[in-house]
Order: C-alpha cells, then structure tokens, then sequence
C-alpha cells in the first residue's frame, strides 16, 4: 500500500490541503473539489515525453491541476525543478520507499469531499481541451505498478468547438455559407450533419459565435449585417393574436430542440427585441444572432424561410451544435 502525502483539492481555481499522516487527518478539507492531486512516494516507470517546469512539489501540483492537459508530476529527491506529464505521456509508475524521497503526484477526480483515506477517494481522471474530452482510470497491476489505462475518448467535428454544459459535452460549430440562407434551411442542413441548431447556454458560447461571424462579415463588402439561425422557434401559444405576457416574454416565446441547453444565459436580445408579439408578426417566429462589422446587437426574431431582411443584413449561415463522439 502507498503511503499517502497529501491530498492537494481544486475547486473554481481555488486550492486547498488535506494533510495525511498514516492516515491519520490533520486539517480536514470541507468544500467539496472538481479534481485533486495525489501525492505519493514513488516515480515513473514507463513514459514517453514530459517537459520540465523549475518548482517545488507543491508549485507543480498548484500547475497541474489548472493545467487541463496535465495528468502526473514528478520531482526526484533533491531536485529543484519537477516533471510534468500530459495526457498520453505516462503509462506506469511505481511506489519507492519514503526514505528515497521521489514524489509523484497524479490528478484525479473528486466525486464528494476530500477524503480521509487513499482507498475512499476515486481514481479516474478526465482532460478536457477546445475539441475534444478524454477520460481515464488509474489502477495497480498485477505486477504492483499502477498504470494509466485511456477510458473513453470523444470529439467534435473538425471546426467545432467543446463546451461543457451541466447536461454533458456539447459541440458548437459556426456554419457560414457563400450565399444567404434560411432559418428552416439552416436546420435541415444541419440536420443532415447529426446535429440540431444550437442554443446559446452562455455569454461564452454567444461570444464565441460573434467572433466567428464578425471575422467573415469584415470579409464580405456587400452586407452590413450578418446574422447567424440557432436554436429557437415560437411556440404556438405566443403566436398573433396572443400578447405579451409573463409566458411569452424574451425567451418564454420559444421553444428549443437542443437536448443539453438548461439556461438561457446567452441568448441576449438586441434592443426592443424580439418584437415578433409587439408588432404582431406572423412570421417572426426563428431566432438568428445579428451583428455589424463592430458591434454585436444581439439575438433577434425573424423570418423562418427568409435569407436576408434587406440589402443591409444577410443570414450568412448557422450554428450547428452536437455531442461529441469516439473517433472512427
């Protein structure tokens, strides 16, 4: 059995200690983590690369577990700098005796509170990068190595990018077209993709898109506006002749098809919009992100089967959004 250190526990970039000796607790840890570091006596034993970092233990491990990439670091007995292994570059390590003084830490997931012992706290871990998520388990072998075994590995479309959500993993990808395009026609072709029009979770997701499109609007001399179809369609209940109302009011007035949306956080609307209920629209009924070549307006109601408005604003394509999946 390993001698336990420390356990080293993150939460919201905000990091704590749990001391063990012979597992005997000296200063308990109440919040409960996202991911901790393990830290043991023992050092690599089978790996392929790793990059040096000048530091003590404690400073690697501090790296470690911001880094989303980073799943071990190592420092010998009286070194002054550590070994920081990434995803994929260690496969085993292996216990020392504590009177050798290597240490090696691995970063695994915290399901509860940090606990009192080695043997009540989860050995698996996770990597999350823009396009793609990687999970894996830390368990002993037969010949008392402890080995990094890949789990599952999934990931987005080329071009698109990972979010996490609270309902699990969520592909976004910015669609642009060379001619415009509808609402409906933007969902049918995303669609035939997999996918479903995204909705807006958060000011993040809403950001990302608006960088996107604004770089192809700069590109383009013909419009002034872009707009971009995600997820969204009125329901029938705030249709003409209803009117506004607590149940149809800002994002009420719709209903959406993206399985993993939970808030609405991004779907900010432009001014005096949506209007489709105030001007007692009957076609105002999908929504688009609209933006200029400096400005972001905001989300808007429009035509479903309209292209563009005017020769000023151009529907220039579509946010397709999906889960990720194992690679083929």
């Amino acid at each position: 059995m390993f001698s336990i250190l420390i356990f080293l526990c993150f939460l919201f970039l905000r990091v704590s200690l749990v001391w063990v000796t012979n597992y005997d607790v000296n200063y308990e840890f109440k919040t409960e983590c996202a991911f901790k570091m393990v830290l043991i006596y023992g050092q690599p034993s089978d790996w392929k690369s790793y990059s040096n970092r000048t530091a003590t233990i404690t400073d690697c491990m501090s790296y470690c577990v911001t880094l989303n990439t980073c799943v071990a670091v190592y420092v010998e007995k009286g070194s002054k700098s550590c070994l920081v292994f990434q995803v994929g570059q260690i496969q085993k390590l292996k216990k020392t005796e504590s009177t050798q003084g290597h240490k090696i830490a691995m970063k695994v997931e915290q399901t509860a509170t940090c606990a009192k012992s080695f043997n009540s706290n989860s050995m698996t871990g996770s990597v999350t990068t823009a396009t793609s998520y990687l999970a894996y388990k830390i368990h002993q072998g037969t010949d008392g190595r402890w080995i990094f075994t890949t789990t599952q590995v999934l990931e987005c479309p080329d071009s698109y990018r990972l979010f996490t959500r609270p309902k699990g993993l969520w592909c976004i990808g910015v669609i642009s077209v060379n001619l415009c395009i509808s609402g409906d026609d933007s969902a049918t072709k995303c669609a035939a993709t997999g996918g479903v029009l995204s909705g807006l979770q958060t000011l993040e997701e809403t950001n990302y898109i608006y960088g996107l499109g604004q770089a192809a609007l700069k590109k383009d001399p013909t419009y002034n506006k872009f707009g971009y179809w995600v997820n969204g369609r009125r329901k029938l209940s705030c249709m003409p002749p209803a009117q506004r109302s607590a149940s149809c009011n800002g994002v009420d007035e719709f209903t959406y098809t993206d399985p993993l949306l939970s808030a609405y956080a991004g779907y900010q609307f432009a001014t005096n919009e949506p209007n489709g209920i105030v001007a007692q629209s009957t076609t105002s009924n999908c929504l688009n992100i609209l933006f200029g070549k400096t400005v972001l307006f905001g989300v808007d109601d429009n035509g479903c089967t309209h292209p563009n408005e005017d020769t000023e604003l151009c529907y220039k394509g579509y946010v397709c959004g999906m889960k990720p999946s194992a690679p083929a």
